[in-house]
C-alpha cells in the first residue's frame, strides 16, 4: 500500500530501481513544495532500496546549505553512473557552490535542449517571474503543485492580472492541495491570509502546516506571529500594566515584583531623564540610594507599536509627578517623555530598554 499511494508523477528520468524511482521522485515532489525535510527523509528511504540511487544523493544534496555541506555531497556521487538528466542537475548544483550563474544557466540551457519535455528542467527555467509558473502548471499539470503555490503568490501581490485577488489565489492553493498534500501550501494559505488582514485563518491555516509534523517545525514561528496576532488587544491591554507595574516596583525598590519583567538573558539599559550617560539597570541600581522623595508618579498615554513578528514592542508614553529632595520642602514639578523596548521570551513580554527625557517645560530627575 506504501508503494501504491505514492505519487506517479515522474519528475525526472532517474538511474534508480524501480521501487527506489517511485520514492525519489516523491521526495522531487518535497523538495520543489519547499518541504525539504521531508523531501530528505524520502531521499533516504529511497537509498534503502536502491544503495545506487543518484537521484536520491541529488536531491539530499539540493536540500543541504551551498556554504554547507553540498559540495562533499556532490563529490562522494558517482557522476558516470548517473542519467544524462541527472548529470545536468549535478553540474548545476555544482555552480551554486560558488555562485556561478552563467555556468548554471547555460547547464539549464543545454539540458532542455537535449531533454525539452523534462519537468525537473523546466520547473528550474521557470523562477523569476509568476508568469512562468502559471505556463508551468498549463504545461505540466501532473507536477504543478509547487507552481500553483507561487501563481497564489502572484494573485495575492497583484502580479498575475494587475491587481490583488485573494479569492484566486485561494484558488490556485486549492489546486496545489490537490496534486500534492504537504504542508508548504498550508503555510502559504496562512500567509496569504495574513496579507489580507485575516490573521484568525492565518493562525488556522499556519496550525495545520505545525501539526503536518510538529516537533522543531519551522511553521512554528509564523504560527506564533498570527497568534498574537490575532490576540493583540490583550496584549496591548498587558503591556500597559506591565509597563506601569514595572515602574511602580523601581519607585518602591521591589526586587521580587520587578524581576517579573526582565530577564536574564538580555540586560535592562536605560537611560534616564537626568540626561545622563545609558547604563545597565541592576539589582544595585534597583537599591542605589537616593535622597528624591515622591509626591506623585503616574504614567499616561501609553501607545505600542510592534515589530512585524511581533517579537518586538515599542511603548511610547509620558511621566507626570512631583518630587522634593533631601530636606528642601521645595517641589519640582516632573514631566517627562519616555519610551521602552520589550521583547517576547519564553517568559513573557520582558523590558530590555528605557529612555526618559524632560518634557513641556517640566523637569527630570537629579543629575545626581
Amino acid at each position: 500500500m506504501f508503494f501504491v499511494n505514492l505519487n506517479s508523477q515522474q519528475w525526472v528520468d532517474d538511474s534508480c530501481n524501480k521501487k527506489a524511482s517511485k520514492i525519489v521522485n516523491e521526495a522531487v515532489e518535497h523538495l520543489v513544495n519547499l518541504e525539504q525535510l521531508t523531501a530528505v527523509g524520502m531521499a533516504k528511504a529511497a537509498l534503502i532500496f536502491d544503495k545506487d540511487c543518484g537521484c536520491a544523493n541529488l536531491v539530499i544534496a539540493a536540500a543541504s546549505a551551498a556554504n554547507g555541506s553540498r559540495k562533499s555531497k556532490l563529490e562522494a556521487i558517482d557522476v558516470s553512473s548517473l542519467n544524462s538528466e541527472e548529470k545536468v542537475w549535478h553540474k548545476m548544483l555544482t555552480a551554486t557552490l560558488t555562485g556561478d550563474g552563467e555556468t548554471y544557466m547555460a547547464t539549464l540551457k543545454s539540458g532542455l535542449e537535449e531533454t525539452p519535455n523534462s519537468p525537473l528542467l523546466n520547473w528550474f527555467s521557470s523562477g523569476g517571474d509568476y508568469n512562468n509558473y502559471k505556463k508551468f502548471s498549463t504545461d505540466f499539470p501532473e507536477h504543478a503543485s509547487a507552481a500553483y503555490n507561487m501563481v497564489a503568490y502572484g494573485y495575492a501581490n497583484g502580479e498575475i492580472g494587475g491587481k490583488v485577488d485573494y479569492e484566486a489565489a485561494m484558488d490556485a492553493l486549492d489546486k496545489s492541495r490537490e496534486l500534492h498534500e504537504g504542508p508548504n501550501a498550508l503555510d502559504s494559505r496562512a500567509e496569504i491570509y495574513a496579507m489580507s488582514g485575516d490573521y484568525l485563518k492565518a493562525r488556522q491555516n499556519q496550525f495545520r502546516a505545525y501539526d503536518y509534523a510538529w516537533f522543531a517545525s519551522p511553521y512554528t514561528p509564523k504560527l506564533v506571529t498570527y497568534n498574537r496576532k490575532v490576540n493583540k488587544e490583550e496584549i496591548v491591554k498587558n503591556l500597559k500594566e506591565a509597563q506601569v507595574n514595572l515602574q511602580n516596583a523601581i519607585l518602591e525598590r521591589d526586587k521580587e515584583e520587578y524581576e517579573k519583567y526582565v530577564t536574564t538573558d538580555m540586560q535592562l539599559v536605560t537611560g534616564d531623564s537626568n540626561l545622563q550617560e545609558f547604563y545597565e539597570f541592576t539589582d544595585e541600581s534597583l537599591t542605589r540610594e537616593t535622597d528624591v522623595n515622591w509626591n506623585s508618579f503616574d504614567l499616561r498615554d501609553i501607545e505600542i507599536d510592534f515589530s512585524p513578528d511581533m517579537t518586538m514592542a515599542v511603548l511610547t508614553f509620558y511621566a507626570d509627578g512631583s518630587y522634593t529632595q533631601g530636606d528642601s520642602e521645595d517641589v519640582v514639578d516632573y514631566s517627562t517623555r519616555a519610551s521602552a523596548v520589550w521583547i517576547a521570551t519564553d517568559d513573557g513580554w520582558k523590558s530590555v530598554h528605557a529612555n526618559w527625557a524632560p518634557y513641556g517645560g517640566g523637569s527630570g530627575i537629579p543629575k545626581n
